[in-house]
Protein backbone atom coordinates (compact mmCIF):
# COMPACT_ATOMS: atom_id res chain seq x y z
CA UNK A 1 0.00 0.00 0.00
CA UNK A 2 1.47 3.32 -1.06
CA UNK A 3 0.30 5.37 1.88
CA UNK A 4 1.74 8.91 1.65
CA UNK A 5 2.77 8.68 5.33
CA UNK A 6 5.09 5.71 4.74
CA UNK A 7 6.40 7.11 1.46
CA UNK A 8 7.40 10.30 3.26
CA UNK A 9 9.09 8.35 6.08
CA UNK A 10 11.07 6.24 3.66
CA UNK A 11 12.25 9.30 1.82
CA UNK A 12 13.29 11.04 5.08
CA UNK A 13 15.23 7.96 6.21
CA UNK A 14 17.01 7.71 2.90
CA UNK A 15 18.00 11.35 3.19
CA UNK A 16 19.58 10.78 6.62
CA UNK A 17 21.51 7.81 5.26
CA UNK A 18 22.80 9.89 2.37
CA UNK A 19 23.93 12.64 4.73
CA UNK A 20 25.64 10.22 7.12
CA UNK A 21 27.36 8.47 4.25
CA UNK A 22 29.30 11.70 3.63
CA UNK A 23 30.52 12.22 7.26
CA UNK A 24 31.79 9.62 9.71
CA UNK A 25 30.81 10.83 13.18
CA UNK A 26 32.27 9.51 16.41
CA UNK A 27 30.30 6.45 17.52
CA UNK A 28 29.13 8.21 20.66
CA UNK A 29 27.74 11.04 18.54
CA UNK A 30 26.20 8.49 16.20
CA UNK A 31 23.88 7.34 18.96
CA UNK A 32 21.86 10.54 18.36
CA UNK A 33 20.84 9.31 14.90
CA UNK A 34 17.78 7.32 16.13
CA UNK A 35 16.46 10.55 17.66
CA UNK A 36 16.75 12.26 14.27
CA UNK A 37 14.94 9.39 12.58
CA UNK A 38 12.23 9.29 15.24
CA UNK A 39 11.67 13.03 14.94
CA UNK A 40 11.41 12.74 11.17
CA UNK A 41 8.93 9.86 11.46
CA UNK A 42 6.70 11.69 13.91
CA UNK A 43 6.77 14.83 11.80
CA UNK A 44 5.81 12.84 8.72
CA UNK A 45 3.06 10.99 10.55
CA UNK A 46 1.47 14.21 11.78
CA UNK A 47 1.69 15.79 8.35
CA UNK A 48 0.24 12.78 6.58
CA UNK A 49 -2.41 12.30 9.20
CA UNK A 50 -3.57 15.84 8.87
CA UNK A 51 -3.78 15.43 5.11
CA UNK A 52 -5.91 12.32 5.39
CA UNK A 53 -8.19 13.83 7.94
CA UNK A 54 -8.70 16.98 5.99
CA UNK A 55 -9.10 15.10 2.73
CA UNK A 56 -6.50 17.21 0.99
CA UNK A 57 -4.70 16.01 -2.13
CA UNK A 58 -1.60 13.82 -1.94
CA UNK A 59 1.42 16.13 -1.45
CA UNK A 60 3.96 16.40 -4.22
CA UNK A 61 7.45 15.19 -3.24
CA UNK A 62 10.38 17.24 -4.57
CA UNK A 63 13.75 15.55 -5.23
CA UNK A 64 16.26 16.25 -2.40
CA UNK A 65 19.60 17.80 -3.21
CA UNK A 66 22.47 16.45 -1.02
CA UNK A 67 25.70 18.47 -0.74
CA UNK A 68 28.77 16.13 -0.64
CA UNK A 69 30.62 16.23 2.72
CA UNK A 70 34.25 15.22 2.82
CA UNK A 71 34.76 12.03 4.85
CA UNK A 72 35.85 12.90 8.38
CA UNK A 73 35.55 11.79 12.03
CA UNK A 74 34.21 14.31 14.56
CA UNK A 75 35.05 14.00 18.30
CA UNK A 76 35.28 15.96 21.52
CA UNK A 77 38.59 17.04 23.04
CA UNK A 78 39.96 19.19 25.83
CA UNK A 79 42.70 21.83 25.83
CA UNK A 80 45.87 20.95 27.78
CA UNK A 81 49.31 22.58 28.15
CA UNK A 82 52.18 21.05 26.20
CA UNK A 83 53.60 19.99 29.58
CA UNK A 84 51.94 19.78 32.99
CA UNK A 85 52.49 18.22 36.39
CA UNK A 86 50.64 17.78 39.68
CA UNK A 87 53.18 18.68 42.38
CA UNK A 88 53.06 17.85 46.08
CA UNK A 89 55.41 17.68 49.06
CA UNK A 90 56.87 14.23 49.64
CA UNK A 91 56.12 14.43 53.37
CA UNK A 92 53.62 16.04 55.72
CA UNK A 93 54.45 19.32 57.43
CA UNK A 94 53.57 22.96 58.07
CA UNK A 95 53.84 25.48 55.23
CA UNK A 96 56.48 28.08 56.08
CA UNK A 97 56.19 30.32 53.01
CA UNK A 98 54.45 30.39 49.65
CA UNK A 99 56.86 31.92 47.16
CA UNK A 100 54.81 31.72 43.96
CA UNK A 101 51.05 32.13 43.88
CA UNK A 102 48.68 31.14 41.09
CA UNK A 103 49.48 32.73 37.76
CA UNK A 104 53.17 33.26 38.52
CA UNK A 105 55.81 31.89 36.19
CA UNK A 106 58.60 29.73 37.53
CA UNK A 107 61.90 28.57 35.98
CA UNK A 108 62.95 24.94 35.99
CA UNK A 109 64.12 24.09 39.50
CA UNK A 110 62.47 27.20 40.97
CA UNK A 111 60.97 26.93 44.46
CA UNK A 112 57.18 27.34 44.71
CA UNK A 113 56.71 26.80 48.47
CA UNK A 114 58.62 25.65 51.56
CA UNK A 115 57.77 23.74 54.72
CA UNK A 116 59.06 24.64 58.17
CA UNK A 117 62.44 23.18 59.10
CA UNK A 118 64.58 24.81 56.41
CA UNK A 119 67.11 26.20 58.94
CA UNK A 120 67.66 22.76 60.47
CA UNK A 121 68.04 21.27 57.00
CA UNK A 122 70.68 23.85 56.05
CA UNK A 123 72.53 23.22 59.33
CA UNK A 124 72.51 19.48 58.63
CA UNK A 125 73.89 20.13 55.13
CA UNK A 126 76.67 22.34 56.54
CA UNK A 127 77.61 19.73 59.12
CA UNK A 128 77.65 16.98 56.52
CA UNK A 129 79.77 19.11 54.17
CA UNK A 130 82.31 19.78 56.95
CA UNK A 131 82.54 16.05 57.62
CA UNK A 132 82.96 15.33 53.92
CA UNK A 133 85.72 17.95 53.55
CA UNK A 134 87.51 16.60 56.64
CA UNK A 135 87.31 13.04 55.31
CA UNK A 136 88.57 14.16 51.92
CA UNK A 137 91.47 15.99 53.56
CA UNK A 138 92.40 12.90 55.56
CA UNK A 139 92.38 10.87 52.35
CA UNK A 140 94.49 13.44 50.49
CA UNK A 141 96.98 13.77 53.36
CA UNK A 142 97.34 10.02 53.62
CA UNK A 143 97.93 9.68 49.89
CA UNK A 144 100.45 12.53 49.87
CA UNK A 145 102.29 11.20 52.91
CA UNK A 146 102.42 7.78 51.27
CA UNK A 147 104.12 9.31 48.23
CA UNK A 148 106.64 11.14 50.45
CA UNK A 149 107.26 8.01 52.50
CA UNK A 150 107.92 6.05 49.32
CA UNK A 151 110.43 8.64 48.11
CA UNK A 152 112.16 8.81 51.50
CA UNK A 153 112.36 5.02 51.70
CA UNK A 154 113.89 4.83 48.23
CA UNK A 155 116.49 7.45 49.16
CA UNK A 156 117.32 5.69 52.43
CA UNK A 157 117.73 2.42 50.57
CA UNK A 158 120.16 4.02 48.11
CA UNK A 159 122.24 5.50 50.95
CA UNK A 160 122.31 2.17 52.79
CA UNK A 161 123.53 0.40 49.65
CA UNK A 162 126.36 2.95 49.24
CA UNK A 163 127.41 2.63 52.90
CA UNK A 164 127.43 -1.16 52.71
CA UNK A 165 129.69 -1.10 49.67
CA UNK A 166 132.08 1.32 51.38
CA UNK A 167 132.18 -0.81 54.56
CA UNK A 168 132.87 -3.95 52.56
CA UNK A 169 135.69 -2.29 50.63
CA UNK A 170 137.29 -0.93 53.83
CA UNK A 171 137.10 -4.28 55.57
CA UNK A 172 138.57 -6.06 52.58
CA UNK A 173 141.69 -3.87 52.65
CA UNK A 174 142.47 -5.05 56.19
CA UNK A 175 142.98 -8.62 54.99
CA UNK A 176 146.13 -7.76 52.92
CA UNK A 177 149.75 -6.44 53.55
CA UNK A 178 150.32 -2.74 53.61
CA UNK A 179 152.33 -2.46 50.37
CA UNK A 180 152.82 -4.39 47.17
CA UNK A 181 155.56 -6.99 46.76
CA UNK A 182 157.57 -4.72 44.44
CA UNK A 183 157.54 -1.93 46.99
CA UNK A 184 158.43 -4.40 49.72
CA UNK A 185 161.45 -5.63 47.70
CA UNK A 186 162.61 -2.04 47.28
CA UNK A 187 162.28 -1.42 50.99
CA UNK A 188 164.30 -4.57 51.75
CA UNK A 189 167.09 -3.39 49.36
CA UNK A 190 167.10 0.01 51.02
CA UNK A 191 167.49 -1.61 54.41
CA UNK A 192 170.37 -3.86 53.35
CA UNK A 193 172.18 -0.91 51.74
CA UNK A 194 171.69 1.11 54.91
CA UNK A 195 172.90 -1.82 56.96
CA UNK A 196 176.03 -2.16 54.81
CA UNK A 197 176.69 1.58 55.06
CA UNK A 198 176.32 1.33 58.83
CA UNK A 199 178.79 -1.56 59.05
CA UNK A 200 181.29 0.31 56.90
CA UNK A 201 180.89 3.46 58.99
CA UNK A 202 181.35 1.42 62.14
CA UNK A 203 184.56 -0.16 60.77
CA UNK A 204 185.86 3.22 59.70
CA UNK A 205 185.25 4.68 63.16
CA UNK A 206 186.90 1.80 65.01
CA UNK A 207 190.51 3.16 64.71
CA UNK A 208 189.50 6.59 66.02
CA UNK A 209 187.14 5.67 68.82
CA UNK A 210 189.69 6.00 71.52
CA UNK A 211 190.90 9.45 70.50
CA UNK A 212 189.79 12.49 72.39
CA UNK A 213 186.47 14.12 71.76
CA UNK A 214 188.11 17.14 70.24
CA UNK A 215 189.92 15.13 67.62
CA UNK A 216 188.60 16.22 64.24
CA UNK A 217 189.09 12.88 62.46
CA UNK A 218 187.34 11.06 65.26
CA UNK A 219 184.42 13.56 65.09
CA UNK A 220 184.07 13.13 61.28
CA UNK A 221 183.92 9.32 61.42
CA UNK A 222 181.55 9.46 64.43
CA UNK A 223 179.14 11.75 62.53
CA UNK A 224 179.26 9.36 59.55
CA UNK A 225 178.50 6.45 61.85
CA UNK A 226 175.58 8.25 63.47
CA UNK A 227 173.96 9.10 60.11
CA UNK A 228 174.44 5.51 58.89
CA UNK A 229 172.80 4.21 62.09
CA UNK A 230 169.80 6.53 61.62
CA UNK A 231 169.41 5.49 57.96
CA UNK A 232 169.61 1.82 58.93
CA UNK A 233 167.07 2.17 61.74
CA UNK A 234 164.66 4.13 59.53
CA UNK A 235 164.89 1.55 56.70
CA UNK A 236 164.32 -1.29 59.20
CA UNK A 237 161.32 0.45 60.72
CA UNK A 238 159.73 1.05 57.32
CA UNK A 239 160.40 -2.55 56.28
CA UNK A 240 158.86 -3.97 59.46
CA UNK A 241 155.87 -1.60 59.13
CA UNK A 242 155.24 -2.67 55.59
CA UNK A 243 155.48 -6.34 56.45
CA UNK A 244 153.23 -6.31 59.53
CA UNK A 245 149.50 -7.54 59.32
CA UNK A 246 146.53 -5.15 60.07
CA UNK A 247 145.87 -4.02 63.58
CA UNK A 248 143.26 -6.33 65.27
CA UNK A 249 141.47 -3.31 66.66
CA UNK A 250 141.09 -1.85 63.19
CA UNK A 251 139.81 -5.17 61.93
CA UNK A 252 137.24 -5.31 64.75
CA UNK A 253 136.05 -1.81 63.91
CA UNK A 254 135.83 -2.73 60.23
CA UNK A 255 133.76 -5.80 61.05
CA UNK A 256 131.42 -3.75 63.25
CA UNK A 257 130.96 -1.13 60.56
CA UNK A 258 130.13 -3.83 58.03
CA UNK A 259 127.53 -5.44 60.32
CA UNK A 260 125.82 -2.11 60.99
CA UNK A 261 125.73 -1.30 57.26
CA UNK A 262 124.12 -4.66 56.49
CA UNK A 263 121.47 -4.17 59.19
CA UNK A 264 120.65 -0.66 57.98
CA UNK A 265 120.33 -1.93 54.42
CA UNK A 266 117.98 -4.75 55.47
CA UNK A 267 115.76 -2.30 57.37
CA UNK A 268 115.74 0.18 54.47
CA UNK A 269 114.85 -2.60 52.02
CA UNK A 270 111.98 -3.76 54.25
CA UNK A 271 110.61 -0.23 54.61
CA UNK A 272 110.85 0.40 50.88
CA UNK A 273 109.06 -2.89 50.08
CA UNK A 274 106.13 -1.79 52.25
CA UNK A 275 105.65 1.59 50.63
CA UNK A 276 106.80 1.10 47.04
CA UNK A 277 103.37 -0.24 45.93
CA UNK A 278 101.59 2.90 47.21
CA UNK A 279 99.39 3.59 50.24
CA UNK A 280 98.61 0.83 52.70
CA UNK A 281 95.49 -0.94 51.33
CA UNK A 282 93.96 -1.50 54.77
CA UNK A 283 94.30 2.10 55.89
CA UNK A 284 93.22 3.35 52.49
CA UNK A 285 90.04 1.23 52.67
CA UNK A 286 89.20 2.70 56.09
CA UNK A 287 89.65 6.27 54.84
CA UNK A 288 87.67 5.54 51.65
CA UNK A 289 84.80 4.12 53.72
CA UNK A 290 84.81 7.21 55.94
CA UNK A 291 84.71 9.48 52.87
CA UNK A 292 81.87 7.50 51.31
CA UNK A 293 79.91 7.70 54.56
CA UNK A 294 80.42 11.47 54.67
CA UNK A 295 79.25 11.83 51.07
CA UNK A 296 76.16 9.76 51.88
CA UNK A 297 75.40 12.09 54.77
CA UNK A 298 75.64 15.07 52.43
CA UNK A 299 73.23 13.41 49.99
CA UNK A 300 70.84 12.60 52.82
CA UNK A 301 70.98 16.16 54.11
CA UNK A 302 70.31 17.55 50.61
CA UNK A 303 67.42 15.12 50.20
CA UNK A 304 66.04 16.36 53.53
CA UNK A 305 66.15 19.92 52.21
CA UNK A 306 64.51 18.89 48.92
CA UNK A 307 61.69 17.24 50.90
CA UNK A 308 60.94 20.64 52.45
CA UNK A 309 60.84 22.51 49.12
CA UNK A 310 58.27 22.21 46.36
CA UNK A 311 60.19 22.85 43.14
CA UNK A 312 59.22 23.06 39.49
CA UNK A 313 60.53 20.19 37.32
CA UNK A 314 60.25 22.43 34.24
CA UNK A 315 59.66 26.08 33.41
CA UNK A 316 55.99 27.00 33.42
CA UNK A 317 53.12 28.77 35.14
CA UNK A 318 51.55 27.96 38.50
CA UNK A 319 47.98 27.10 37.47
CA UNK A 320 46.54 26.31 40.90
CA UNK A 321 48.06 26.83 44.34
CA UNK A 322 45.90 26.79 47.48
CA UNK A 323 48.84 26.61 49.91
CA UNK A 324 48.95 29.14 52.76
CA UNK A 325 51.62 29.84 55.42
CA UNK A 326 50.91 27.92 58.60
CA UNK A 327 48.78 25.34 56.77
CA UNK A 328 49.26 21.69 57.65
CA UNK A 329 49.74 19.74 54.43
CA UNK A 330 50.26 16.15 53.36
CA UNK A 331 51.42 14.61 50.06
CA UNK A 332 47.76 14.63 48.98
CA UNK A 333 47.75 18.44 48.64
CA UNK A 334 48.52 19.25 45.00
CA UNK A 335 49.84 22.30 43.17
CA UNK A 336 49.26 22.28 39.40
CA UNK A 337 52.04 23.46 37.10
CA UNK A 338 51.74 23.84 33.34
CA UNK A 339 53.78 25.12 30.42
CA UNK A 340 51.14 27.23 28.71
CA UNK A 341 53.48 28.78 26.17
CA UNK A 342 51.72 26.45 23.74
CA UNK A 343 48.64 24.22 23.88
CA UNK A 344 47.68 20.74 22.81
CA UNK A 345 44.41 18.87 22.61
CA UNK A 346 43.50 15.44 24.00
CA UNK A 347 40.48 13.63 22.64
CA UNK A 348 38.00 12.17 25.12
CA UNK A 349 35.57 9.89 23.23
CA UNK A 350 37.28 8.12 20.31
CA UNK A 351 36.33 4.42 20.39
CA UNK A 352 37.69 1.35 18.61
CA UNK A 353 35.81 1.92 15.35
CA UNK A 354 37.10 5.50 15.16
CA UNK A 355 40.74 5.01 16.11
CA UNK A 356 41.70 2.50 13.43
CA UNK A 357 41.67 5.19 10.72
CA UNK A 358 43.65 7.81 12.67
CA UNK A 359 47.43 8.03 12.70
CA UNK A 360 50.19 10.52 13.48
CA UNK A 361 50.44 13.33 10.98
CA UNK A 362 46.71 13.48 10.12
CA UNK A 363 45.48 17.08 9.71
CA UNK A 364 42.54 18.24 11.83
CA UNK A 365 40.24 21.25 12.18
CA UNK A 366 39.25 22.42 15.66
CA UNK A 367 36.39 24.54 16.99
CA UNK A 368 35.63 25.61 20.55
CA UNK A 369 32.35 25.80 22.46
CA UNK A 370 33.44 28.82 24.49
CA UNK A 371 34.92 30.68 21.49
CA UNK A 372 32.50 30.11 18.55
CA UNK A 373 34.39 32.40 16.19
CA UNK A 374 37.70 30.56 16.68
CA UNK A 375 38.69 27.82 14.24
CA UNK A 376 42.21 26.41 14.31
CA UNK A 377 44.14 23.85 12.29
CA UNK A 378 46.23 21.13 13.91
CA UNK A 379 48.07 17.85 13.40
CA UNK A 380 47.86 14.51 15.15
CA UNK A 381 50.95 14.17 17.36
CA UNK A 382 50.44 10.63 18.64
CA UNK A 383 47.82 7.96 19.26
CA UNK A 384 47.96 6.29 22.67
CA UNK A 385 48.36 2.58 22.08
CA UNK A 386 46.24 1.40 25.01
CA UNK A 387 42.55 2.10 25.47
CA UNK A 388 40.61 2.83 28.66
CA UNK A 389 37.21 1.41 29.58
CA UNK A 390 34.60 4.19 29.69
CA UNK A 391 30.81 3.75 29.91
CA UNK A 392 30.86 0.38 28.27
CA UNK A 393 33.22 1.42 25.46
CA UNK A 394 37.01 1.33 25.03
CA UNK A 395 38.18 4.90 24.47
CA UNK A 396 41.54 5.89 22.98
CA UNK A 397 43.33 9.19 23.55
CA UNK A 398 44.80 11.14 20.64
CA UNK A 399 47.15 14.09 21.26
CA UNK A 400 46.94 16.96 18.76
CA UNK A 401 49.38 19.83 18.18
CA UNK A 402 47.90 23.22 17.27
CA UNK A 403 49.40 25.00 14.28
CA UNK A 404 48.81 28.30 16.10
CA UNK A 405 47.46 29.41 19.45
CA UNK A 406 45.06 31.97 20.85
CA UNK A 407 45.35 33.96 24.10
CA UNK A 408 41.71 33.12 24.97
CA UNK A 409 42.43 29.40 25.33
CA UNK A 410 42.40 27.97 28.83
CA UNK A 411 43.25 24.59 30.34
CA UNK A 412 40.44 21.98 29.92
CA UNK A 413 38.34 24.06 27.51
CA UNK A 414 36.06 21.83 25.41
CA UNK A 415 36.83 21.56 21.72
CA UNK A 416 35.52 19.64 18.74
CA UNK A 417 37.99 18.01 16.40
CA UNK A 418 37.31 16.99 12.82
CA UNK A 419 39.84 14.43 11.56
CA UNK A 420 40.30 15.02 7.83
CA UNK A 421 40.42 11.77 5.79
CA UNK A 422 41.48 13.25 2.46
Amino acid sequence: MNNPLFVSFRLESNHVKKVLSGAKVSMKLLRTVPIIIATTMITGFITSGCSILTGSATPTLLPATVTPIPPRTLTEARVIPIQNAALSFSLSGIVDEVILAEGKTVPAGGVIARLKGIDRAHAAITQAEVLRLSSQKDMDNFTEKSKIASADAELALAKAQIELKSARDARKTLDYQQVSNTTLDGMRATYFIALDDFNNAENDFEPYKDRGEKDLDRAAFLSKLSNARLAKDRALYNLNKAMEMPDPEKMAKGDARLSVAEAILADAQSTFDKVKAGPDPGQLAILAAALKNAESQVEAALAGLNDLELTAPFAGTVISNDLKPGQAVSPAVVVMLGDISAWQLETTDLVELDIVTIQSGNPVMITFDAIPDLKLAGTVNRVRQIGQSSKGDISYTVTIDLDETDPRLLWNMKAFVAFDKK
